[in-house]
């Protein structure tokens, strides 16, 4: 997969964008902020329907702009033989997607024209983050694998929060949480089970890796869940472990007037040597680890499709050490994948092939030559 070109306009500080990257490594670089990370977050809007960076559509909108005014994103992809171009406007709330010059109405049509992998400086903090940060990162792998997992996680979302505003109306009748219950079980196990076959993907694939940093310490990924749910085997008996725990759980939810059994509550548990790696530890170990994982991902999207995502780096090179900079330029120049990184300094990226550069200076680029 392939981003031939990139068109923005009045996003962030984007007036007017156009950008043909490298087929292979395409650098960003430039001062802080001049948008080097609202290109990439354009690309990945591109990709997911979201940002990165805020949940808040008029903060992509441009600055200073009149009311009204809406940021236009475009792309053309070269993927499996074929060319599809994406259009996205937002602003004001409302959102515009076409594919192919056709308007979309389900999201989840777009999802797979452009697949990428993104990895930014927060994701260094991930084996240390909220369960939440945890559970997030494994449901946007999981999109990139499963394009039907949009609408399942969508479904189960819906039907939480629906049990929550019930439960917190204080008097939510039995039957009718009975119904909640029975929905959150069906819909939740089809997510503990996305959930539980993606990092069974992921966990052979981060050992390896990791174990080419730090030799042979013993890396475990595990997809925490329930104790009968973990238990459970294929869907019907997760399904079943579900509705037990949310009526084991039911009198406790109505008194706290929140759900706090269920797929929404799992974590993801990364180990070194048999122990909780967020607890035990080093800095530079869980960078390792955090690095390992991200590229298991990229392999699994690999693998699972038949087509290499676009890899997305925004500044990490920065944040790690000579060993693990050098171990990340090693695997992607193995990579068939196209990657953009964006860098304040980039003598930071050694010289790689089909490698071009770009400075970035108030929202616009020019090329510059790879030194």
């Amino acid at each position: 997969m392939v981003i031939r070109e990139v068109h923005a306009a009045f996003w962030r500080n984007l007036e007017r964008l156009v950008l043909r990257p490298s087929a292979g490594l395409t650098v960003l670089f430039g001062r802080n902020g001049q948008g080097k990370t609202n290109i990439l977050e354009a690309i990945y809007f591109l990709a997911t329907l979201r940002s990165f960076r805020t949940s808040h559509a008029r903060e992509l909108v441009r600055s200073g702009e009149a009311p009204g005014s809406r940021a236009r994103l475009e792309a053309m992809v070269a993927s499996g033989g074929l060319e599809r171009r994406l259009d996205v406007e937002i602003g004001d709330g409302a959102r515009v997607v076409k594919l192919d010059g056709k308007p979309v109405r389900a999201a989840a049509a777009i999802f797979g024209a452009l697949s990428v992998v993104l990895f930014v400086p927060e994701d260094l903090l991930l084996p240390r983050a909220v369960p939440a940060a945890r559970r997030r990162y494994l449901d946007l792998a999981v999109f990139n694998v499963e394009r039907g997992y949009y609408h399942e996680a969508s479904a189960f979302q819906k039907v939480l929060k629906s049990r929550n505003v019930l439960l917190r109306t204080g008097h939510a009748a039995p039957a009718l949480l009975e119904t909640y219950d029975e929905e959150l079980a069906r819909t939740g196990a089809r997510v503990v089970l996305r959930r539980r076959a993606l990092v069974a993907d992921l966990a052979p694939r981060m050992a390896a890796l990791f174990k080419r940093l730090h030799g042979d310490l013993p890396v475990e990924l595990r997809y925490e869940s329930d104790a009968l749910v973990a238990a459970a085997g294929d869907e019907e008996a997760v399904r079943a472990a579900l509705l037990q725990g949310l009526v084991r759980q039911r009198v406790v939810d109505e008194r706290r007037r929140f759900t706090g059994f269920g797929p929404h509550t799992d974590d993801l548990a990364i180990r070194l040597s048999g122990r909780l790696a967020r607890e035990h530890a080093s800095q530079g170990q869980l960078r390792s680890l955090v690095l390992a994982l991200k590229l298991a991902e990229l392999d699994n999207v690999e693998q699972r499709r038949g087509d290499a995502p676009v890899l997305l780096l925004d500044d990490v090179p920065s944040e790690l050490d000579p060993e693990r900079r050098r171990f990340l330029f090693e695997m992607i120049a193995s990579l068939s994948c196209q990657t953009l990184i964006s860098v304040a300094d980039r003598q930071v990226i050694p010289p790689l092939a089909r490698r071009e550069d770009f400075l970035v200076t108030d929202g616009q680029v020019s090329g510059a030559r790879a030194e």
